[in-house]
Parts: C-alpha cells; sequence; structure tokens
C-alpha cells in the first residue's frame, strides 16, 4: 500500500465494461475491445481494462467513475445508457461491498480507506438524457438519489443543454436553467468537452465553484479540449479545480505518446497560473489512449515520483488527493 491517497476526478470504465460487447451502441467500446475475452471485460474488481478493483488496492484510492452517454443518444434513449450503466454500479457495489464503498466526499474517503476499502464516486459525462420536456428535473433527482455527484453538460456535440468542442453554441436557455438545478440539488457541474462560448457562459451564470474534470493547458498543448491561460487563472480565483488529463492528444503538441516532460509541463503551466489548491487528477483511464508509462493504473506511483521529484510532496500530495478531497467536502 503506498502513503498517499489519490482521486481521480474521470474514468470511463463504467462503460468499457457493460458496452463493450454491444455493437449497437455507439461511442466505440466495442470496436477497441472486440478481441478481448468477454470474461476478461466484465467485472470491476478483476478486469483488462485500465482501472480494476485489484489495481486500485494498492493505494487509498478513490475513483470517479463517469455514466458516458454518447451525443447521439438523446431523451429517453441517453437515459436508458443511464439505467444500464447505473444497474450495473449498483451489482458490482452489493457483490464487491467489502472492497468498494460509494461516497460523495473527502471524508467519506477517508472513512472507506480506514475501513480497508476503496471509495467510488459516481458521475455523469453527457446530459443529452435531459430535454426541455417537463421530466428533466425528475431526471436530476434520479441521479441525487443515485448518489452522482458530478455531471458534465455536453460531450464533444450539440445536445438540449449546449454545445461541445465541436461545435460552436454557448449554453442554451434550458441548459442555463439545468445548471441552476444542478447546483440547487449538490451535483458539480462539471465543464469539460464545453467548447469556448459555453464555458464562457457558465462562468457568467454559476454561483458554485465547478470543475473541469479532465482538460488540461492549451499553451503546452493547443487541443480545444485543453484550457486557455485565461481560463485556468478564472477558473482558480473562483474555486474551481482543474483534472489533469492522460489522454496523449491532450498532452503531447508534437502527436504520438506524451511523455513524463510533456505531463510536467502542463503541471507546471498550471500552478504557475492558478497556484497549487486547483490542480488534481482527471486521468480519462478507459476512455483514452494513455502513455505506456500510466499503463495500467496502478503506474500512478511513477507519476507521483515524478511530481514530488519536481515541485515537492506536498504540492505532489495536494494534486494527487487533498484538492479534490477540499473541493468535495
Amino acid at each position: 500500500m503506498n502513503s498517499y491517497g489519490l482521486i481521480d476526478l474521470h474514468c470511463d470504465t463504467l462503460d468499457r465494461l457493460v458496452l463493450s460487447a454491444d455493437p449497437s451502441v455507439p461511442g466505440g467500446f466495442y470496436e477497441q475491445d472486440e478481441g478481448v475475452p468477454r470474461d476478461r471485460m466484465s467485472r470491476l474488481d478483476d478486469n483488462d481494462a485500465h482501472i480494476s478493483l485489484d489495481r486500485m488496492a494498492t493505494f487509498d484510492w478513490c475513483q470517479c467513475f463517469a455514466i458516458f452517454v454518447p451525443d447521439v443518444l438523446r431523451g429517453d434513449h441517453a437515459w436508458e445508457i443511464i439505467k444500464r450503466v447505473d444497474a450495473f454500479w449498483r451489482s458490482e457495489l452489493s457483490r464487491c461491498g467489502n472492497r468498494l464503498a460509494q461516497v460523495k466526499t473527502g471524508t467519506e474517503a477517508l472513512q472507506a480507506f480506514s475501513g480497508g476499502r476503496s471509495a467510488g464516486i459516481l458521475t455523469v459525462e453527457g446530459c443529452s438524457f435531459l430535454e426541455d420536456d417537463g421530466a428533466a428535473e425528475e431526471r436530476l433527482d434520479v441521479l441525487v438519489n443515485a448518489g452522482v455527484k458530478m455531471a458534465t453538460l455536453t460531450w464533444n456535440g450539440l445536445n438540449a443543454l449546449g454545445g461541445g468542442v465541436e461545435t460552436e453554441s454557448g449554453l442554451t436557455p434550458f441548459g442555463k436553467k439545468m445548471v441552476r438545478a444542478m447546483e440547487e440539488r449538490g451535483i458539480v457541474v462539471d465543464a469539460s468537452h464545453l467548447n469556448v462560448a459555453g464555458l464562457e457562459d457558465l462562468l457568467d451564470i454559476a454561483e458554485k465553484p465547478f470543475a473541469c474534470s479532465h482538460s488540461n493547458a492549451r499553451a503546452v498543448c493547443g487541443h480545444p479540449r485543453n484550457l486557455s491561460d485565461t481560463h485556468l487563472r478564472e477558473l482558480a480565483a473562483r474555486g474551481c479545480i482543474v483534472g489533469l488529463n492522460f489522454y496523449n492528444e491532450f498532452l503531447s503538441p508534437f502527436g504520438g505518446e506524451a511523455t513524463p516532460d510533456d505531463v510536467l509541463r502542463h503541471v507546471d503551466r498550471m500552478l504557475n497560473i492558478g497556484g497549487e489548491s486547483f490542480v488534481v487528477l482527471g486521468s480519462d483511464y478507459d476512455g483514452s489512449d494513455v502513455p505506456q508509462w500510466l499503463d495500467p493504473c496502478t503506474k500512478v506511483a511513477d507519476l507521483h515520483a515524478l511530481l514530488v521529484r519536481e515541485f515537492g510532496e506536498p504540492i505532489a500530495d495536494k494534486i494527487f488527493f487533498n484538492n479534490a478531497a477540499n473541493f468535495f467536502s
């Protein structure tokens, strides 16, 4: 067991385990895992995905497990994905209850660790199941009752709330209404995947600090999913958090596999702009191609050692656990 804790704000492990055998669901999991034996991609505790409970057990690990909803599914069809993946989550919590606890705060994560269990925070990626049809707030209440702590407003495309990075549309009036509804219910708004117009709209209306769960520094790597210096500065000033994404394309400005130096450049940029209290982890495990030196997830120990060497242990521990734990207090 490592001596430090870890909170990772984003992975797509649940969808990968549920949907990799189903070619009818868009999103790429079936194509990605077509050659993997089904019995190696069906359990949360032991699998061939990036993240498993067996690997998490080497740390005091709290993982935000996202239910990802593809853009092309809307309304009731999207809601079926929420229900399907949540049912798997419930079954795995029951089956592995001696190893995994669902939590919503850093304090609850620490309580799970003290009892010898890993911790899981349920989140949502993509709110295309919300439509301006009178059922949206009821669906948010269902999410609250399921323990959902955080939700991205969009993925890369359009939905009823607004537009992701592959569009130019900001938040719709309905999207702004849903931001207020989420804040009232204690669901953290996640701005990752929003385009610039949508992020500006969110900054205009948000009454509570929000997260960018898996986004890097655009000045280091110019991908549109990454955040400008101006936005990083504003997010830090508002008490928001930004999760370091391990996706090669968001880390390396040169293409190919990202290096440890690429990661350090992003962290250094974010620390210099916003200080040491708003950078966290947002790996995007099981939803992206990560560098081999960070695959599988146990190799985050090498990342911690890298951050300790470059920035010192107190800052490394803040990025790995303390900043997110304070945010989710």
